[in-house]
C-alpha cells in the first residue's frame, strides 16, 4: 500500500497473563453510544460485544475471538449473511483468515464494517490491531473487549485523514519495534492513542 512502516509491523507481540472469562465479565460490557456510528447500531454492537466474550469463554478456551459485521444497506436487503466469526489464539486473530469475514470487510461500502475482538491479557489497542484499522476502508469501527468486560474503541470519523493516520501509524510502529517489554508496546500504543484525533479519528475507553 506504500505507506512505510505499515507493511513492516513487526506482528511479534509479549502479553500478560491470560484473564479466564466469567459470566460476571460478559453481563458487566456497558452499552456503549459509539461516537460517529448510526444510534440504531448501538444495541447490535452491545449483543455482538457479549457474543465475543461468550464464544470466547465456551469454545475458545478465553483466547481471542473476532466478530466482523456489516451493516451496508444493499447486503441487508439482498439478504446476505452480514456476521462472521473468526476464532484464534491466545495472542492473536485474524479476520480475513475467515471467508465470510474476508468477503464482508473487502466488499461493503466504506465505513459500514464494525470488527470486534477481545484480548484476553487485557492490553490496549495494539500496533497490529491499528494496522488492520487503517488498512480496510470498509471498517468504521474497531472494538476491543477485554476479558474482563472493558471495551475501547476506535472510529473514524466525517474528518478521517488516511494519510495522517499512517504518518501516526508509521512513528507508532517506529516505537513498537524499538520497545523490549510489554510496557514499551503500549507505550507505542498509547502514542497513537494520544493523537488519533490528528487525523479525525475518535478514541474511547470504557
Amino acid at each position: 500500500m506504500g505507506c512505510g512502516y505499515l507493511d513492516n509491523l513487526d506482528m511479534s507481540r509479549k502479553r500478560d497473563h491470560k484473564i479466564i472469562i466469567t459470566d460476571e465479565a460478559i453481563e458487566k460490557i456497558p452499552f456503549i453510544e459509539y461516537r460517529g456510528i448510526p444510534e440504531e447500531e448501538y444495541e447490535i454492537i452491545h449483543r455482538l460485544a457479549k457474543q465475543v466474550l461468550q464464544i470466547s469463554k465456551t469454545e475458545n478456551e478465553s483466547n481471542e475471538v473476532a466478530i466482523t459485521y456489516s451493516f451496508d444497506s444493499d447486503k441487508v436487503v439482498a439478504r446476505e449473511e452480514v456476521v462472521a466469526v473468526q476464532f484464534g489464539s491466545e495472542h492473536s486473530v485474524n479476520p480475513m483468515a475467515d471467508p465470510l469475514s474476508y468477503h464482508l470487510i473487502m466488499s461493503s461500502r466504506e465505513c459500514a464494517v464494525i470488527s470486534l475482538h477481545n484480548h484476553p491479557s487485557l492490553s490496549l489497542i495494539s500496533a497490529t490491531d491499528i494496522r488492520f484499522f487503517l488498512e480496510y476502508r470498509s471498517i468504521c469501527l474497531l472494538v476491543i473487549i477485554t476479558n474482563l468486560g472493558g471495551i475501547s474503541y476506535l472510529v473514524k470519523s466525517k474528518k478521517y485523514n488516511y494519510a495522517k493516520a499512517v504518518a501516526l501509524l508509521n512513528e507508532t510502529i517506529r516505537l513498537h519495534n524499538e520497545a523490549v517489554d510489554l510496557k514499551g508496546y503500549q507505550k507505542a500504543a498509547r502514542f497513537f492513542i494520544n493523537n488519533c484525533y490528528r487525523a479525525g479519528i475518535i478514541y474511547e475507553d470504557r
